[in-house]
């Protein structure tokens, strides 16, 4: 086991050597997730395990853990988001190869190598964000809605009392 995780990696050599690697990334560094939070501090532990299954098909499996700050779209304040990703990725270099894969992976084409690790760990964490990231304790939004006051129905002007007077002057 390999505790680094280089910037590159050469999937498919990796693979058939059958290498297991542990590591930590920072938030930072992940230029695709980095528009989607709150603040860019942070680190994320990372373990890939590359191999060869009985049946051949090479694969990427691990693990992505850690907290992500992102912004509540109920009260839009920060709100920690913990993290933890596991996936099985089958290695594939054309079209033709997914439609082979078996079903327990999912398909990671490759198209050059070596592969930035950074780009592998920011597709399976944008797998993972939630569309519509919001507290799952709505008190906690609450203090928020409590300061919001709506404007007094009866101190508007009716938008239609021009067309009331015009109405009376015929």
């Amino acid at each position: 086991m390999i505790e680094h995780l280089p910037d590159r990696l050469d999937l498919y050599a990796m693979a058939e050597a059958g290498r297991e690697l542990r590591g930590r990334i920072d938030l930072a560094s992940l230029e695709r997730v980095l528009p989607l939070l709150g603040s860019p501090e942070g680190v994320l532990q990372v373990t890939l395990e590359l191999g060869k299954s009985h049946d051949g098909t090479r694969y990427l499996s691990g693990t992505i853990t850690g907290a992500l700050m992102l912004q509540c779209q109920r009260c839009l304040e920060s709100m920690e988001y913990p993290l933890g990703v596991n996936f099985q990725l089958g290695l594939v270099h054309s079209q033709e190869e997914m439609s082979k894969l078996p079903e327990r992976f999912e398909p990671l084409l490759v198209s050059q190598e070596p592969t930035l690790v950074a780009d592998l760990v920011s597709d399976e964490v944008l797998l993972t964000l939630p569309i519509v990231p919001v507290h799952t304790d709505m008190k906690q939004c609450q203090a928020l809605a409590a300061e919001y006051h709506t404007p007094d129905a009866g101190k508007r002007e009716n938008p239609f009392a021009v067309l009331a007077q015009l109405k009376q002057k015929q």
